[in-house]
């Protein structure tokens, strides 16, 4: 039934969206947490899995309005809608609409939620921009509710066939598991990025240096104490987009841990020293299409 109602979802935002450009990826990945456990770990094996994906369109409905929409799925996040009504000028860009968390659990089938957008910029020199994804509503009633949060701060400037930015991005999802036990999934990056291109040639890349921390939380409401997994990384990504056509674009990427390491509560983490999980990664392959 769940997965049904998402690609009944799918359909009417490709339908809506009158398709001038959608975009869809699918992502896996080992440097994460179990989902499922309900206490900290004392090693991190590295041969857990996980998962993720999206499809969102986006559609110029008037000179300066663009609407963009889709479903997305993140492994901290999980399931989100997401539509922004942005308003665009050549120095600034301003965004508003609904974020709406769905499917999560069992206990609240939908969450809504506000998502903003604003983006200043000197085109050809600078700009800045800040997004703000978050949840509405009061924290916990029932075992099953839950909150959402993501914000990015980007501030970027523009040099000869590049553009270079430093960023911030934060992601939470809390959720009430028990009548006593609270879990918050987090993770922070603090990021230098390459956006690297040419005139006339389509072909792009785009380097990245990113501090990366992971962490999951376990609040036992009862006694108001809580225990922690934390993993700090290293990361080095790349990203690429390659024109196969006028109208579809193979989107790859692929961040690689440099060096991690962890804690449970203020005690070290075990990290893997050999076999698969030796090597942390995610890994992004999509695909846009443009039909107009």
């Amino acid at each position: 039934m769940k997965k049904s109602l998402i690609v009944l979802l799918l359909l009417a935002i490709t339908s809506m969206l009158s398709a001038l450009e959608i975009t869809s990826s699918i992502t896996a990945g080992n440097l994460v947490f179990d989902k499922n456990s309900t206490s900290t770990v004392s090693a991190f094996s590295g041969t857990n899995f996980a998962y993720g994906g999206n499809i969102y369109g986006e559609d110029r409905i008037s000179d300066s309005i663009v609407l963009k929409a889709g479903l997305f799925y993140d492994p901290v996040l999980r399931y989100t809608v997401n539509t922004l009504f942005e308003y665009q000028h050549s120095f600034f860009k301003l965004g508003v609409g609904p974020f709406t968390g769905i499917f999560n659990t069992a206990g609240t089938t939908m969450k809504s939620g506000l998502s903003t957008s604003v983006r200043v910029e000197i085109p050809g020199i600078i700009f800045a921009s800040l997004t703000a994804d978050s949840s509405i509503g009061t924290r916990f009633v029932k075992t099953g509710d839950y909150i959402q949060e993501k914000n990015v701060l980007t501030i970027g400037y523009y040099i000869p066939n590049a553009l270079c930015s430093v960023s911030m991005e934060t992601k939470s999802f809390v959720t009430k598991q028990g009548s006593a036990l609270e879990i918050d999934d987090s993770f922070t990056e603090y990021a230098f990025k390459v956006d690297i291109f040419q005139k006339n040639i389509a072909f792009k890349t785009l380097l990245s240096f990113a501090y990366q921390s992971l962490s999951r939380t376990y609040l036992d409401t009862s006694s108001g104490t809580s225990t922690s997994n934390t993993i700090n990384s290293l990361v080095f990504g790349t990203d690429f987009s390659v024109p196969v056509s006028n109208s579809i674009t193979l989107l790859l990427n692929l961040d690689s841990n440099i060096y991690s390491f962890g804690y449970e509560d203020s005690a070290p983490l075990t990290m893997p020293d050999s076999g698969i999980g030796l090597y942390l990664f995610r890994a992004t392959t999509g695909i846009t299409i443009k039909l107009n």
